[in-house]
């Protein structure tokens, strides 16, 4: 069983029947996912994307929207990067906006990653939900703070999120402080979310092919 698969097989110790999970996106996610469907419990959930919900129902999970439930009792969601503070980078799979909003609206939120994902420092491309209205002047304004840019296309056609925006990726070498950078790029007109999760995360699981370890 590989590092993935190992740090979601550990999550599921953190679900139990009653609750109601938010479901993260992306290719550890729907591991999760299918082993959760697995154990058969008495559970709501609550995806961060379609093509989450997709998978869930698939594997016959309960779903429904954040604005249909009460409470997040726990969210299980992977990240792109995960530094020593416990702060993510998150969003290369374009989800970060309602991942951030179900992840943080848990009372428990819970990161699995594989040992690849792990970084002293949080560095490279920053994902950013922006206004398609926007994107030009967003771009401007990260040159203007030293950053290069790219919109991120889908073969010829702009990336659409599950939100219709689009997505707008700024590179930094090295983020030494990030949740003042995630204060900053929120700050520019147009960017509606940032994909730097800056405090936040109850526990990273963290999967090897020999097991796996928790920080917290």
């Amino acid at each position: 069983m590989g590092g993935r698969s190992n740090a979601a097989k550990k999550a599921l110790e953190f679900v139990k029947s009653g609750m109601v999970v938010g479901l993260g996106t992306g290719r550890t996610s729907e591991i999760f996912i299918k082993l959760l469907a697995k154990k058969k419990l008495r559970i709501i959930c609550v995806p961060t994307s379609k093509r989450s919900e997709r998978v869930a129902r698939r594997a016959g999970l309960v779903v429904k929207e954040l604005n249909e439930v009460k409470r997040v009792d726990v969210a299980v969601d992977g990240a792109d990067q995960v530094d020593k503070g416990l702060n993510l980078i998150k969003g290369y799979g374009g989800a970060l906006f309602r991942e951030k909003i179900v992840d943080y609206a848990a009372k428990r939120f819970v990161v699995i990653v594989d040992e690849s994902k792990l970084r002293d420092e949080l560095e490279g491309w920053v994902p950013l939900e922006v206004s398609s209205f926007a994107v030009e002047q967003v771009r401007r304004e990260l040159g203007w703070l030293g950053a290069d840019s790219r919109l991120r296309m889908k073969g010829k056609k702009r990336f659409i999120t599950d939100n219709r925006n689009v997505i707008v990726d700024a590179y930094f070498e090295r983020i030494n402080g990030p949740e003042k950078l995630h204060e900053t790029l929120k700050d520019i007109p147009g960017v509606i979310e940032t994909g730097i999760f800056a405090g936040g995360v109850w526990k990273v699981i963290i999967g090897s092919e020999k097991g796996v370890r928790l920080l917290s």
